[in-house]
């Protein structure tokens, strides 16, 4: 599924858009046990800027690459279309084992972030409101199809 940088993190100036993406890496949460039992794979590519014709939109005065220099120039991560199929391709290499990644990329380099999230929710969560999720995890609150 695609994302965004802003489905981490808001995008200041985009909130449509932001809420949009954080319903994809939402989605992608929510679905990956359950399609694990039928042997699918789920999961996300989060790019930041990316070089794409959808930056020529409204850019009447300057092209996209002296507009992608000028925001490089100011800090601005910047990354290719093929760092975003890099992405793409090794979570289908990877087939299971890419089910409920969220790769993050940004300036051509690619992060996992979903494994991070999971491994520290002790620490963003709270050791209480943790275990008090885990504590209810295997009740029967949804019947089975």
């Amino acid at each position: 599924m695609t994302a965004s940088l802003a489905g981490y993190l808001a995008s200041a100036g985009a909130p449509l858009y932001s809420a949009a993406k954080h319903g994809i890496v939402g989605l992608m949460r929510a679905m990956k046990q359950e399609l694990a039992k039928l042997n699918i794979a789920i999961s996300v590519v989060a790019p930041g800027i990316t070089m794409t014709p959808i930056l020529s939109v409204n850019r009447k005065v300057e092209t996209v690459e002296d507009w992608a220099s000028k925001m490089r120039n100011q800090g601005v991560p910047i990354n290719t279309a093929e760092a975003i199929a890099l992405a793409v391709c090794w979570l289908i290499d990877g087939g299971m084992s890419g089910n409920g990644k969220g790769l993050l990329v940004q300036e051509n380099e690619i992060g996992e972030l979903e494994t991070g999230l999971a491994k520290t929710r002790n620490i963003w969560m709270g050791e209480r409101m943790l275990k008090l999720f885990r504590g209810g995890r295997e009740a029967p609150l949804f019947s089975r199809i």
